[in-house]
């Protein structure tokens, strides 16, 4: 049996593989695909290559953060990964001006079976489910076959995203365990609650190399220049585990300062792994101290403290 309440990166299972119905893919495709979108997204399409995906954001124009994606080649156009809360703000403002190009902006998630697997065994395993050979999990890569594409997202454990067109393929976890992996790991999904919140470096996307600060102008541009530059982050993406009931993105987490408690960030991402053990990702203040006591507003018993994560942070 997987036990959800082990760290995955320091005991990796023999094999989960959950299905992602929480998340959509959209097809972006037409001539003008790739000079549409590289004046839309934080990431530099000129490096989107047919064996490798992008990881990047896409801002108003105010700078903060409509979704956070997955991009990979496919036809004639790309194939972007999100969650079905934020595909759809992107969907919604691709298409506000996609109609200056000839792009074409469709959900395609009915045409996809989305899952993801992860573990030892996962290599092996997803081989054979495909019937395929699978590129080494060099993350970054993306292999093709008859009726899939796989995206390998991460090493210790290897981590797969799947896009399947043939029969269903069975799984054997709930979501929350592919939720917990993407914590350990420090990268962030947005849900409704948490859409247009947040600049993306106050999400880390910066140091999961998904913003390109040489590429050019692109909407939201501004703000997430004026961040790096003139040094003006004061928030980030911080990883707690501690005690504490189920919660929710855009949940309030509060500290402690001498008898009160006080409002100190927000919930982005969390998962139960057991019984009152909450692991979560949330954005700060970026001097929060490591010692801050933290509990989640509503629930006085929590009490949760600061993980380190997998990256390191920079100024920008």
């Amino acid at each position: 049996m997987i036990v959800l309440a082990t760290e995955f990166t320091k005991a990796p299972p023999e094999y989960v593989t959950v299905s992602l119905d929480d998340h959509a893919v959209v097809q972006i495709a037409g001539p003008d695909t790739d000079s549409f979108l590289q004046g839309q997204f934080t990431c530099d399409l000129r490096q989107l290559k047919d064996d490798h995906w992008l990881y990047g954001a896409h801002c108003d124009n105010k700078g903060k953060t409509l979704s956070i994606f997955w991009l990979l080649r496919y036809r004639d156009g790309v194939l972007l990964i999100a969650s079905k809360d934020a595909a759809a703000a992107t969907m919604a403002q691709l298409q506000k001006f996609g109609v200056f190009n000839k792009v074409e902006i469709r959900d395609v998630s009915d045409q996809f079976q989305r899952f993801g697997v992860f573990g030892t065994a996962a290599p092996a395993r997803l081989a054979e489910l495909l019937d395929s050979p699978i590129a080494a999990s060099t993350v970054g890569a993306v292999s093709r076959t008859e009726q899939a594409l796989v995206l390998s997202l991460g090493e210790s454990p290897d981590q797969y995203l799947c896009l399947h067109q043939g029969e269903p393929l069975p799984t054997n976890a709930s979501l929350s365990y592919w939720q917990a992996l993407e914590i350990e790991r420090g990268r962030p999904t947005l849900f409704s609650g948490t859409i247009e919140e947040f600049v993306p470096q106050m999400l880390n996307v910066q140091a999961l190399d998904g913003i390109s600060f040489s590429k050019g102008c692109y909407i939201g541009q501004e703000t997430v220049a004026r961040m790096k530059y003139l040094g003006k982050q004061k928030r980030a993406l911080f990883r707690l585990v501690g005690q504490g009931a189920a919660t929710a993105p855009g949940a309030v987490i509060e500290q402690q300062l001498g008898e009160n408690w006080r409002r100190a960030g927000t919930v982005i991402n969390a998962v139960s792994r057991a019984d009152q053990h909450l692991e979560l990702l949330a954005v700060f203040p970026s001097d929060l101290a490591s010692d801050t006591r933290l509990r989640v507003k509503g629930d006085d018993a929590s009490l949760l403290e600061i993980y380190p994560l997998p990256y390191k942070l920079d100024e920008s």
